[in-house]
């Protein structure tokens, strides 16, 4: 049955020029709203969830506004606005939740509590009464007047269970800070089945890391597995602090022989003083074969060129090297590439490594499971609009020239030549056709 309230609401453009104004209803469906005016033969206007950009309620209003550049302001809910703003954004978070990949394995169990965010600018965002749901892989935090989060454990950076105070701690990879609190007599519970899916999760990793680094200390590879977790890329300098004989057999076991690679990867190496190499690797247990697979996969920082470049680098049949810009219009590369590596980590976590629903264009993107995703999640629209273009030549030759030609594009202040579809359907091709 749908959700109904009557309202007046009005239609502006982006000048704040009323373009309709009704008495009328607003009909609640999974994936949308509807606004229409009395009378059988108004149909209404529908808002999709995924077009909301922002919301505001005020003491007998509610306004939001779109993508699209258009404002809505609905009011005269009478005694019912409340009531309104729980419906709104319980079935709004329903969706979202559902379509933007929040949920990681089985839900474990659900909480109340109360939620307050301290963002990476310092801004503090209370998001007052929550639901707290605890999956395998994540935490999903739904507000009953706001809009849902979630939290991955491949990048929660730390947590803290301060008894005292009966509140929970949490800091993300981006530096945002939560703070969880009125969980109430259930305090000891919450504690116990996050911890326990943090050590699973490491537990998995480090028994995957023994078999296929061999000869390390378990101390070393636990140190190995809390950075990584399930596949974030780490910096080669980092991991020579760990233990000094890591990188160099992690980077045998990325590359696995393929001097192709090695030699596109000492070239883009040799480009820049200030230069940053991340190896990252996923492992997937085979029962079958018995045996473990790796995907691998490096970064290569180059910040006085203003580029990062991305590799699949045990992938015998894909030999793309795919180039991204660090700054898009104003900045200091150098100072830009912590948050593109943590970008390009949320992504090749988040989709198993898998870039090609990524590089579809939009229309074709409609048709996927991550059309939601990507109008939403800021780090994936940072992906698209940063990506120059990538490279898939076996000819050493060819691919430096190829890199060339993305560094002049990545310059901050030359606007991009293509348009998002045209990166996909690339000029750039072999001479010689025995080497495509």
């Amino acid at each position: 049955m749908a959700v109904t309230y009557s309202v007046k609401f009005k239609k502006l453009n982006f000048s704040g020029k009323v373009l309709v104004e009704k008495e009328g209803e607003v009909v609640f469906d999974r994936k949308y709203l509807r606004l229409k005016g009395k009378g059988a033969n108004d149909h209404g206007e529908i808002v999709n969830f995924t077009d909301i950009k922002e919301t505001k309620a005020e003491k007998e209003k509610f306004i939001f506004n779109t993508f699209n550049k258009e404002q809505f302001e609905l009011s005269r809910f009478g005694d019912s606005v409340e009531n309104f703003l729980v419906d709104f954004y319980k079935l709004k978070n329903e969706f979202f939740v559902e379509n933007m990949f929040m949920r990681i394995g089985s839900l474990l169990s659900s909480f109340d509590c109360s939620v307050e965010i301290t963002n990476q600018f310092g801004k503090s965002i209370n998001k007052g009464l929550s639901q707290l749901h605890i999956y395998e892989g994540s935490l999903v935090f739904i507000p009953k007047m706001s809009d849902a989060f979630a939290v991955n454990y491949n990048f929660m950076k730390n947590h803290q269970f301060l008894e005292d105070e009966y509140i929970l701690q949490l800091e993300s990879d981006s530096g945002t800070k939560i703070n969880i609190s009125r969980l109430g007599s259930h305090f000891e519970e919450v504690q116990e089945i996050i911890e326990d899916c943090l050590e699973k999760l490491y537990q998995k990793v480090l028994n995957n890391l023994n078999q296929v680094l061999p000869g390390f200390s378990i101390a070393t590879l636990l140190k190995l597995a809390y950075l990584i977790k399930e596949g974030k890329a780490i910096e080669l300098n980092v991991l020579k602090k760990i233990d000094a004989g890591l990188p160099s057999k992690i980077m045998e076991l990325a590359i696995e022989g393929n001097q192709e690679l090695a030699q596109k990867i000492q070239f883009l190496r040799s480009l820049d003083k200030d230069e940053k190499f991340y190896l990252g690797f996923s492992m997937q247990e085979d029962k079958e074969a018995r045996e473990i697979k790796i995907k691998a996969w490096f970064l290569c920082a180059l910040p006085t060129l203003n580029t990062m470049a991305l590799g699949i680098s045990n992938a015998t049949n894909d030999h793309r090297v795919f180039f991204f810009r660090i700054v898009m219009e104003q900045g200091f590369a150098i100072e830009k590439m912590e948050g593109k590596v943590l970008e390009i980590n949320q992504c090749m976590v988040l989709f198993d490594y898998d870039l090609s629903p990524l590089l579809k264009n939009k229309f074709e993107l409609r048709k996927t499971k991550y059309k939601v995703a990507i109008l939403r999640m800021a780090f994936l629209r940072l992906f698209r609009r940063s990506l120059l273009g990538f490279s898939q030549s076996s000819n050493l030759d060819q691919f430096k020239d190829d890199a060339n030609r993305y560094f002049t594009l990545a310059k901050v202040m030359q606007k991009p030549t293509m348009r998002h579809s045209q990166i996909f359907k690339p000029t750039l091709k072999n001479k010689n056709p025995d080497l495509d």
